[in-house]
């Protein structure tokens, strides 16, 4: 949709406005400058304003753009702003100079007031399309050097991640003296920004002074003051681009000659006439006030898992596993809680599911999707956690008189499995907010109803899309009667692959259909759909999605029922697992499972996150590991089955392997055309570990195709699955490191930020990690297979047995396993990220010790010897860290790695402490026996009530996985200075990107086949827990063999005795070398002592 803007445009850069004055966009050639585009009704990111102080203190006001009370004045070569405030006539003038340099003029003229001006910019500063994939991770990675010299401090802002071969640069000053600057939103802003819709900064003396490299660019900086008289006062910012910067930066690229040569050639216009002014029919925020907690104890009678904030409630768990958050907690977070509804309770893609991801911030609907999760969006995205911009999405505005006030934060917000619920305390009401999913069909449903009973006025806006960007909506829209139809049209990327997806939007009160002009005075961009309901106590919106153009169904059902429904299908996937125990606090355990078996569900069928909300793929790595291992844990192979087809038939056909990710719908030829040197194992494994639960080895004949590597569509001719896995194989085989039985590093391994930054180490280099994992998986497939075949089954046992010498020869010739192995040929072998390591300064790196422990390739000396390594170098207060220290950071140039070298941001896997691997520390513990370690190593990553674990836990959502704990550091310099003090606790961590993980569903494989030890397959039920001896008597409620069962561990038994309502089973132990192994018993023998209901099963170990 494009409409007419105002551009101006020099030397490669031009800068749009529209036509209300508002800043849209910045570009140099292919680099989009700005993070966020301006719009009609937010206005722009970008700002200057202006702060006047009195006895009053600091009073601001914004000088440009639709949220200004100025008049607009549009030149061919300027835009000007003319207004007064509190006395002060301020003057605002915009232009490009020929150099391609912009610049922002003030003139400012008083009667002896003092006076400062902020500048603000938010900062994106790589391609179009990398700003937009994802805001905050572009954030990540722009490096901001400061200099301050002559009275005056330059903002240097360089992409570290290369943009089509650049790495880019803006750097942003003042030609007069500057006495503060800030690098961050949330500098600027404030977490609070969310309750007062007020940034922060503006009533305080001065902005940050420091640098914050996070998730939200944007340059602030803030004049001297002045005493402003009749003589005019003038005041220059100004914007410099730069292509390409590969050095680190020390100082300002730009000269100050060029920048003063720039200005000078202006030509400032004279204004004539009156300028345009723009109103909006927008009040300030609707918020809730302040629950008092007896109010709270009358909503939510039943309050468990209380958190505290300095001894105020902040939040707390209600029956049903629902979690409600006050408003007190959200002010204070980084992170807005948010949550992911599923609409549809099957366990396959194909049969998409609807989604909707709702924020407490007053988001109540956004982002969708019926299927894929980036193509197939009805509305828009949330792209900042702060609540800045209010179009995208779906909101609700309430009139109150002339003006139109949109509800933000509420007085509490409550969120169950499928459903959340908006709580807003007013002066004479409760207005609240429900949005929960139907599970029978494709349905999303709000609610909206006044607890007195009060009549208002509603519109609700949409900012629809039926696209893959909602710079581009591409829909048609047909309202009749009370139900309004929306349809791709025919230049939509929906068209081609889904020409018959409609969503339906049906109300059950009148209303009528109009857009954003509805609250501006002027002309829109007719962007938001929206509905507006006269006079009502209520309303509920239903929005249905079909894939084929089905008619909208009537469905009579309430929220009550459906999440009960939705309920007894989680706990029925989790067999209806539950812990007890008299002392110990478990509970958490039981409300944990429930929602990281929805995490898990979000990642499996709508691959999407809060942070990371682009996605609709699947890793091939992530898939074979997240929802497999929970659908395997909960003894449900047949989706696993199921996934194993969708995986195989993503196999590229001319060599074997697979690409990093793939969409696994219609959008097939979405996929990458590479992967890292681990992936080629990984479906390997899943189909070893689904013949060993199974025994289901008429799978391997299965016809399943290829995918061409030319077309990226899938072969017509079909394959049997076993030729599929000798491929792979073979692939395997062809890509060992010259004269050695070594995976080649290729573009990489589990830990994405380890890339190669140079070509020589993708071909030369082996990562101890992939060879240990190659060998676990190999082996245990030589195993399996030799039962059907038996050449092709001693094949591979002799293939494991040449990689397990070659693992001892080069990862094991000394005493301590190196991260990596490089090799130019066989007789000069380098050791990487190793106490020898004089390339890296790194000396240890947990992932080759952990999956040696797993694969069984170290002996019992050397497991305790690599034990002791983690607890002396890795293991710290919030978990184990990827290495025991970060690489180098010299201003985002890479010498060895890319990403880890490259991250201005000390977050995600860059801070060491990624979730994921810290649950496979968890299965090593278990694998050597250290029942002090496994339930202690799964508490300090249970986000509810995490300070009880982690004492320099900073708060974060309680019922979303977390990916990564990350240290609160401001700078990479300051990470490296100061990472000591993070190992001794003195440093405090938040949690990471949310949802969108294989960690939920690892989590929960780890706590009940590893440390509850519970591990049931066709034949046989190892019991093997691996618990502490404080939790001696703890009961679990399970199903076992189809039969639900009361498990009872007595800890510290000396024998080893499993009783079955009382009766003893035969037993056999579990191999294992590095301590005595689980409890074996036949699943035969087991059901003839279940009854039909009530079991007891005592376990003695």
């Amino acid at each position: 949709m494009t409409h007419k803007k105002q551009r101006f445009e020099h030397n490669g850069t031009t800068v749009s406005f529209l036509e209300n004055g508002d800043l849209f966009e910045i570009l140099h050639e292919n680099i989009m400058i700005n993070q966020l585009n301006g719009n009609a009704l937010d206005g722009s990111l970008n700002q200057l304003y202006l702060r006047v102080y009195d006895e009053k203190g600091i009073q601001s006001v914004p000088m440009i753009g639709s949220n200004a009370a100025s008049q607009l004045y549009v030149g061919k070569e300027q835009l000007s702003w003319l207004g007064n405030f509190l006395a002060v006539t301020y003057q605002v003038d915009f232009q490009v100079a020929e150099s391609g340099i912009w610049f922002w003029q003030v003139r400012l003229t008083g009667t002896g007031q003092k006076v400062d001006v902020v500048y603000g910019q938010d900062i994106g500063n790589a391609t179009k399309g990398a700003v937009r994939s994802n805001e905050a991770y572009m954030s990540q990675y722009v490096d901001h050097h400061v200099t301050k010299e002559n009275d005056s401090i330059v903002i240097s802002s360089r992409q570290n991640q290369p943009q089509d071969g650049n790495f880019p640069v803006v750097e942003q000053g003042s030609l007069n003296p500057i006495v503060g600057f800030s690098t961050d939103g949330y500098q600027f802003f404030g977490r609070d920004y969310k309750e007062t819709n007020q940034a922060m900064a503006l009533s305080q003396a001065f902005l940050a002074n420091e640098v914050y490299q996070y998730e939200f660019a944007y340059i602030a900086l803030q004049t001297e003051q002045y005493n402003v008289t009749e003589q005019e006062t003038t005041i220059v910012f100004y914007g410099a681009p730069l292509k390409n910067q590969e050095t680190v930066i020390k100082q300002p690229i730009v000269s100050r000659e060029e920048i003063q040569k720039s200005y000078d050639s202006l030509k400032i216009a004279t204004l004539d006439g009156q300028g345009a002014t723009v109103e909006k029919k927008v009040g300030a925020p609707l918020t809730g006030k302040t629950f008092t907690e007896e109010e709270l104890n009358e909503l939510f009678p039943h309050q468990e898992l209380v958190e505290r904030i300095n001894g105020n409630l902040a939040s707390f768990f209600t029956e049903d596993y629902h979690h409600v958050v006050l408003k007190e907690k959200e002010t204070a977070m980084e992170r807005a809680h948010g949550h992911i509804l599923l609409s549809g309770t099957e366990l396959s893609v194909e049969q998409p599911i609807m989604s909707t991801t709702v924020y407490m911030y007053g988001l109540f609907n956004s982002q969708i999707v019926l299927g894929n999760t980036s193509m197939n969006k009805l509305m828009s995205n949330s792209r900042n956690s702060l609540n800045i911009m209010k179009q995208s999405g779906q909101r609700i505005y309430i009139r109150d008189g002339e003006k139109w006030r949109i509800l933000t934060m509420p007085s509490a917000f409550e969120m169950g499995l499928n459903n959340a619920t908006w709580h807003y305390k007013l002066e004479d009401d409760i207005i609240t907010v429900r949005t929960f999913t139907v599970c029978e069909t494709r349905e999303v449903r709000t609610e909206v109803m006044s607890l007195k009973g009060i009549k208002r006025t509603f519109a609700v806006t949409n900012q629809l899309v039926m696209n893959d960007d909602e710079e581009e909506p591409a829909y048609e829209i047909v309202k009749t009667s009370q139900l309004v139809t929306v349809k791709a049209s025919a230049n939509s990327v929906i068209h081609e692959e889904y020409p018959d997806l409609t969503y339906y939007i049906s109300l059950d009160q009148p209303f009528e259909l109009t857009d954003e002009r509805l609250f501006l005075s002027g002309q829109s961009e007719e962007v938001l759909t929206t509905f507006v309901i006269e006079a009502c106590q209520g309303f509920s919106m239903r929005i249905q999605g079909s894939l084929t153009g089905s008619t909208f169904q009537t469905i009579k059902t309430t929220p009550e029922q459906e999440n009960s429904q939705y309920l007894t299908f989680i706990n029925g996937l989790l067999n209806n697992f539950q812990l007890k125990h008299e002392t110990e606090a478990v509970e958490s355990m039981n409300v944990l499972s429930r929602w990281y078996t929805h995490n898990m569900l979000v990642h499996y069928l709508s691959p999407h996150g809060l942070e990371q909300y682009g996605g609709a793929a699947w890793g091939t790595r992530d898939v074979s590991q997240g929802p497999t291992e929970y659908f395997f844990a909960v003894n449900r192979p047949e989706v696993v089955g199921s996934i194993i087809k969708n995986v195989y038939a993503n196999q590229f056909a001319d060599d074997g392997n697979w690409p990093q990710w793939f969409m696994f719908d219609r959008y097939e030829k979405q996929k990458a055309d590479e992967s890292h040197g681990d992936i080629i194992v990984w479906p390997m494994k899943i189909v070893a570990d689904y013949l060993a639960k199974t025994k289901d080895f008429e799978i391997l004949n299965q016809k399943i195709p290829y995918t061409d590597r030319t077309t990226f569509t899938k072969t017509t001719e079909a394959y049997a699955l076993l030729d599929h896995v000798k491929k792979e194989i073979q692939f395997t085989e062809d890509h060992f490191l010259q004269g050695t039985y070594l995976s080649c590093y290729s573009d990489g391994d589990w830990d994405d930020t380890l890339q190669p930054y140079d070509n020589k180490l993708k071909k030369y280099m082996a990562s101890s990690w992939t060879v240990a994992l190659t060998y676990q998986v190999v082996e245990k497939l030589s195993r399996l297979l030799v039962e059907i075949d038996s050449n092709y089954g001693k094949h591979l046992h002799e293939l494991a047995t040449n990689i397990k010498a070659d693992f001892e020869k080069y990862m094991l010739s000394t005493e301590t396993i190196p991260g990596f192995v490089y090799m130019e040929d066989p007789d000069h072998v380098e050791l990487m990220i190793h106490p020898s390591d004089q390339k890296t300064g790194i000396q240890y790196r947990l992932l080759p010790m952990t999956r040696s422990m797993i694969a069984e390739l170290l002996t019992v000396e050397q497991a305790e010897h690599h034990y002791g390594i983690i607890k002396e170098y890795l293991q710290f207060p919030d978990g184990v860290r990827l290495m025991n220290q970060p690489a180098t950071y010299r201003g985002g140039v890479s010498t060895n790695f890319k990403r880890a070298e490259q991250a201005a941001n000390f977050g995600r896997e860059i801070g060491l402490q990624y979730v994921h691997a810290h649950i496979r520390y968890v299965e090593a513990m278990a694998k050597l026996g250290h029942v002090d370690e496994t339930w202690q190593a799964l508490n300090i990553i249970n986000p509810i009530q995490i300070k009880i674990h982690v004492k320099n836990a900073e708060i974060r959502q309680a019922n979303a996985y977390f990916s990564s704990s990350d240290g609160d550091f401001k700078t990479r310099y300051e990470a490296q200075d100061h990472f000591n003090q993070l190992k001794a606790g003195h440093v405090g961590v938040k949690g990471g990107w949310r949802i969108y993980s294989s960690g939920p569903g690892i989590y929960m494989n780890q706590l009940l086949s590893n440390v509850l030890g519970i591990r049931e397959d066709k034949e046989q039920l190892v019991l093997d827990p691996i618990l502490p001896i404080e939790l001696d008597g703890l009961e679990m409620i399970y199903q076992l063999a189809g039969k639900a069962v009361n498990i009872i561990f007595h800890l510290g038994s000396q024998k080893g005795t499993i009783l079955v309502n009382g009766q003893e089973l035969a037993t056999i132990r579990e191999p294992n070398p590095y301590r005595q192994g689980g409890l074996v018993v036949s699943i035969a023998e087991l059901k003839t002592y279940l009854h039909q209901k009530e079991n007891q099963l005592d376990i003695y170990c």
